[in-house]
């Protein structure tokens, strides 16, 4: 091979490396660029993560601070009922022994109107009663 041939080749093979290194160079800095992204994308995410347990965190402790007012509510509620019961339980009897008198109330009404009917059959069939004249 001669010099210039050499040369030649040589300086074709200089272009070639430098394409190549150009493309590397390119690639590297997308690379950068998407690394960069990618990090800001999930520091982002990270943030939203954590301001979402935040939220929900809060949220779980105020349910705890209702909850335990509800359960003292509760409580109280069941004393309350507890302390009706007897109340409640004399309301009901005394409906029992109204409904009781209401029923024997009705049936002292019918013996009544049948002896009063009975008492007058045997008066008007068995008395004889005159006016004066």
């Amino acid at each position: 091979m001669s010099d210039e041939a050499t040369q030649s080749a040589l300086r074709e093979m200089a272009r070639v490396i430098g394409g190549l290194e150009s493309t590397v160079k390119s690639l590297e800095a997308t690379w950068r660029t998407q690394e960069q992204s990618a990090s800001s994308g999930r520091r982002e995410l990270h943030q939203k993560v954590e301001a979402l347990r935040s939220e929900v965190s809060a949220k779980v402790d105020g349910m705890r601070g209702e909850l335990t007012v509800m359960g003292g509510q509760l409580s109280t509620a069941i004393k309350e009922i507890a302390e009706m019961k007897p109340t409640v339980d004399a309301v009901e009897n005394v409906q029992v022994q109204a409904t009781g008198v209401r029923n024997a109330g009705r049936w002292l009404y019918w013996i009544a109107v049948l002896l009063s009917g009975g008492v007058g059959w045997i008066i008007t069939n068995f008395v004889d009663i005159h006016f004066k004249r």
